[in-house]
């Protein structure tokens, strides 16, 4: 399911700042993804794990999480 980056925002607006980027996703893994730039996507299940694609621009605000 992609979620629009303004979304995105709207979500970790209402997190406390150092927030890891699973917690605010509600996820257990994280991968980075060179050619995503305006959605994240949510995967259901990944290895029993609910997981996001995420833009690998937001390694440098939220570190590898």
């Amino acid at each position: 399911m992609p979620l629009p980056m303004a979304e995105f925002e709207k979500l970790v607006a209402a997190k406390p700042p150092g927030t890891p980027l699973a917690e605010i996703l509600g996820v257990g893994n994280v991968y980075w993804s060179g050619s995503l730039t305006d959605h994240i996507y949510l995967v259901p299940d990944v290895i029993g794990k609910p997981a996001a694609i995420v833009p690998a621009g937001l390694k440098a605000r939220f570190g590898a999480d």
